[in-house]
């Protein structure tokens, strides 16, 4: 997929993979992604597994679809979503991981995603599109998590 069609001025941006009972495949939710983004997206599943994180295809509804779900143990550690049309990886960082962020070496995309983040300044949720240079800022927000 060359890039996403915008949706129309009004309605929201059509889910992926919005039906419970029809989880995609790898090759599936692949092959929505721009080659350049799914080279991000493969590389990042690897450095994940070499965090001994396990991964699961999770259903968060039908408004988000299904997405990649990453676990360390009972702990959750981020989820990759292709949210309108672009891959997005979503993290939850606590005080302490918030602490160890090098947040000015990060790029405008990440920066974007502080200000827009919500939650409490206890557990903040980041979401980071992970196209540019967004896959090196998500994978830098992770490293900081599993420092902990």
């Amino acid at each position: 997929m060359a890039g996403a069609a915008k949706p129309a001025a009004g309605k929201a941006p059509k889910v992926a993979f919005p039906k419970k009972a029809q989880p995609p495949t790898h090759a599936e939710f692949a092959a929505r992604l721009p080659a350049a983004v799914g080279k991000k997206f493969d590389s990042l599943r690897a450095f994940l597994k070499k965090q001994e994180t396990s991964e699961e295809l999770y259903y968060y509804g039908p408004r988000t679809g299904w997405a990649y779900r990453y676990m360390n143990g009972a702990q959750s550690v981020c989820s990759i979503v292709i949210l309108g049309g672009r891959l997005v990886g979503i993290v939850a960082l606590d005080a302490a991981a918030q602490a160890r962020v090098g947040w000015r070496e990060l790029s405008d995309i990440a920066k974007r995603a502080l200000k827009v983040a919500h939650g409490t300044p206890a557990l903040l949720w980041l979401d980071v599109p992970l196209d540019g240079t967004g896959a090196g800022d998500f994978k830098a927000l992770l490293k900081a998590k599993l420092t902990g």
